[in-house]
């Protein structure tokens, strides 16, 4: 018993001492991978850039100063202009705007601004009235409500076009 919690302080101290040097090592690695990494990054950025780029600037004053102003992206202006050809830009969003459903009804009072296709359990939660739900995948039940008279589940139905009466059991 002894002899052998010995060896496991040995081996234990050794193990130690060896994360540590492979520790050590792996930051200086990385350390170095990384001033490497910014060394090829900016030769890259260098090497692309035009000669035209370096271009002393004369200061508008009288004084006599110079100074060196950069222009990398000098070559790309033109990339980043608009295209007058393409007309007027469009909104990317619908372009007649959502379709409302005014006839909407929960336990019998009219809820305003609902969006047609907009799940009958957001319906319920802007007219705060809870509805229980488990699945959210329409198999389970719980969340069963009447549209129109016909029992519908609220996770997964939708607000039709035309009345919509929901009705909470």
């Amino acid at each position: 018993h002894h002899y052998s919690l010995l060896i496991t302080k040995k081996t234990l101290h050794r193990s130690s001492e060896y994360l540590n040097q492979r520790y050590l090592n792996t930051m200086s690695n990385n350390s170095f991978t990384r001033k490497a990494s910014l060394a090829v990054a900016f030769a890259l950025i260098l090497s692309y850039a035009p000669a035209h780029s370096f271009v002393p600037v004369t200061p508008s004053s009288s004084t006599t100063s110079t100074s060196t102003s950069i222009n990398i992206f000098g070559g790309l202006a033109d990339a980043f202009k608009s295209d007058d050809s393409l007309g007027k830009a469009q909104n990317a969003g619908l372009s007649n705007g959502p379709k409302y459903n005014e006839n909407v009804t929960v336990n019998g009072k009219p809820i305003k601004n609902i969006v047609v296709d907009q799940k009958i359990s957001q319906v319920c939660a802007t007219a705060r009235v809870k509805v229980p739900y488990n699945c959210q995948n329409g198999e389970c039940g719980t969340c069963t409500v009447k549209l129109n008279g016909r029992k519908a589940r609220a996770c997964v139905t939708k607000v039709p076009g035309g009345k919509c009466a929901i009705q909470t059991l």
